[in-house]
């Protein structure tokens, strides 16, 4: 198996990177149109996948930056690969869900993931899977005449590319010189700003990678 070729520190960091791919986030995120726009590929690949728990996994797990960079080049393939096949089967979300109440579900699940990061003791109460799983219950239409499209790919990998290469820029920076703190902050208020889009809520399109970046100048620490 894939997990038993990787060393432990490996399967940590992949463990954080796939869980939107396993839990479903990252589908329904696809066909509800939140990783439509570039500012929406970066934020999601900075926060879903590269947010400050892969981070944080990828520095606590190496010692140096060649070792950090052998976890991101072992981890890699199995991401993109990942997000190849949810981009593959995403456009069934599409076909057997009321997409318009899929993408409530899509938004309580951001904006629970936002609270943990932020360390809101009330998000730990809510599981994102269950979320996501409450949602396709309330949103079924049909399982007739299901197929597949290639629609969705492309963002898919785009997305899982630029998370990719966001870890290998980190692997390249002395984790003393950052604080994860910011990065975590950040995370949060951008997570909820993408979950504000999906309840309707008029949110310039641009906001959400600029809090980001934000965050990002804040936590590098000069001295």
């Amino acid at each position: 198996m894939v997990l038993e070729q990787l060393d432990d520190g490996a399967q940590r960091l992949l463990l954080v990177l796939c869980l939107p791919l396993i839990d479903g986030v990252f589908a329904t995120l696809l066909v509800t149109g939140a990783v439509s726009t570039f500012s929406d590929i970066v934020s999601v690949a900075l926060t879903i996948f590269t947010g400050a728990g892969a981070i944080a996994v990828l520095y606590s797990e190496s010692e140096t930056r060649d070792e950090a960079l052998s976890l991101v080049n072992q981890v890699a393939p199995v991401v993109l690969l990942g997000a190849l096949l949810v981009g593959l089967i995403a456009p069934v979300f599409d076909q057997i869900f009321y997409v318009s109440r899929l993408k409530y579900a899509a938004g309580l699940a951001l904006l629970a993931i936002s609270g943990k990061l932020a360390d809101v003791s009330l998000a730990d109460k809510f599981s994102v899977p269950a979320i996501i799983v409450t949602g396709m219950v309330l949103s079924f239409r049909s399982a007739a005449d299901i197929s597949f499209g290639l629609e969705y790919v492309l963002p898919a990998l785009l997305t899982s590319g630029t998370a990719v290469g966001a870890l290998y820029l980190a692997s390249r920076v002395q984790r003393e010189n950052l604080s994860l703190e910011y990065i975590r902050g950040g995370g949060a208020v951008v997570l909820a700003v993408i979950s504000a889009s999906l309840f309707g809520y008029n949110v310039p399109s641009n906001l959400s990678l600029a809090v980001f970046m934000i965050s990002l100048a804040l936590s590098y620490n000069r001295s």
